[in-house]
C-alpha cells in the first residue's frame, strides 16, 4: 500500500517525555506508521558532506544533546537497517540522478528516535536515516524527496522530522504569548505548501526567515517529505501547537 510522507516535530529532547499536546498526537499516530513496510527518517540532526544513508545493522540510539535529565541519556529505541531497504534507499536516489552512499558511523539520532518513540514505542519496522546533506537548501531538499518519492509506493514511509520555527534566542517559558513572527511565518509555510514549488523556493525571501530559522536545517526535511509524494503534491496540515514560546510543532501528511 502506498505511503503518504510525514513531517513530524522532534522538539525539544525533553518532548519524549514531557506532556504537552505535541506529545498526544505523536502517541496517536502510532496506526498510521504501523501500516508501513519500512521506515526512511530525514532528521536535520545528522549533517553530512555528501549523501548517506544508514548502513545494513543495528542502529544505535545516540543522544545528541546535552542539559537534560538522565531518564532521557537513558532511553534506548532499538532500530536495525536491513540490506534491502539500503539497497531500495540507493537504487531510488541514484536512479534520481544523485549520489549517495551506505555509512555505519550514525545511527537513529534524536530527531528521529524522540517522535518515534512515542508513535511507534516498540519499534519492529525496517528503519534507515538517510542524512541532510550541508548546504542543502529547498530545491536541493524537494530533488531528494522526488528521488525518495518511489519508495512511497513500494509501502515504504518517509518521514522528515524538524521544526518551522527553530530559533534558540526567541525560545522562552511555556506561558509567554507566541510572538507575531512565528505565527505568521509558519502560516506562510503552509500557505507555500498549498501553492507549490515556486512558493516554497521564495520563502526564502520571507520578511521573518532569518529570524525563524538562523540557521534553516530544521526547514529542510519538511521539503524532502513534500518531495517524496511526487510532483503535485497536497499538504494536509495534522497538528498545529508550540512549545518553549516560538517552537513550531506542526505536523503535515502528504500526498499526490
Amino acid at each position: 500500500m502506498k505511503q503518504d510522507p510525514l513531517f513530524l516535530p522532534h522538539g525539544a529532547p525533553n518532548l519524549a517525555v514531557t506532556q504537552s499536546a505535541a506529545h498526544d498526537f505523536l502517541k496517536e499516530m502510532g496506526p498510521s506508521i504501523t501500516a508501513a513496510k519500512a521506515l526512511v527518517v530525514i532528521s536535520p540532526h545528522w549533517e553530512t558532506k555528501g549523501l548517506k544513508v544508514s548502513a545494513a545493522g543495528p542502529l544505535k540510539t545516540i543522544h545528541d544533546f546535552r542539559g537534560f535529565s538522565e531518564e532521557l541519556h537513558q532511553m534506548n529505541y532499538d532500530g536495525a537497517a536491513p540490506q534491502w531497504l539500503v539497497g531500495s534507499v540507493i537504487e531510488a536516489v541514484s536512479s534520481g540522478g544523485l549520489k549517495i552512499e551506505a555509512d555505519d558511523t550514525w545511527g537513529l539520532d534524536h530527531g528521529t528516535w524522540v517522535p518515534l518513540i512515542l508513535a511507534l514505542p516498540e519499534n519492529t519496522l525496517p528503519i534507515v536515516q538517510v542524512s541532510l546533506p550541508l548546504g542543502y537548501g529547498a530545491a536541493e531538499s524537494i530533488a531528494l524527496g522526488r528521488a525518495l518519492a518511489p519508495l512511497a509506493e513500494q509501502g515504504i514511509l518517509v518521514i522528515g522530522t524538524g521544526a518551522i520555527t527553530h530559533n534558540f534566542r526567541e525560545m522562552g517559558p511555556e506561558n509567554q504569548p507566541i510572538p507575531e513572527w512565528a505565527v505568521s511565518f509558519d502560516k506562510d509555510v503552509e500557505n507555500a505548501l498549498a501553492l507549490g514549488d515556486a512558493a516554497i523556493l521564495d520563502l526564502k525571501n520571507h520578511a521573518h526567515y532569518q529570524r525563524a530559522l538562523p540557521t534553516d536545517e530544521h526547514l529542510m526535511p519538511l521539503f524532502v517529505a513534500y518531495g517524496a509524494a511526487g510532483k503535485g503534491a497536497a499538504a494536509t496540515k495534522l497538528h498545529e501547537s508550540w512549545t518553549h514560546r516560538s517552537l513550531s510543532m506542526s505536523a503535515y501528511r502528504f500526498a499526490a
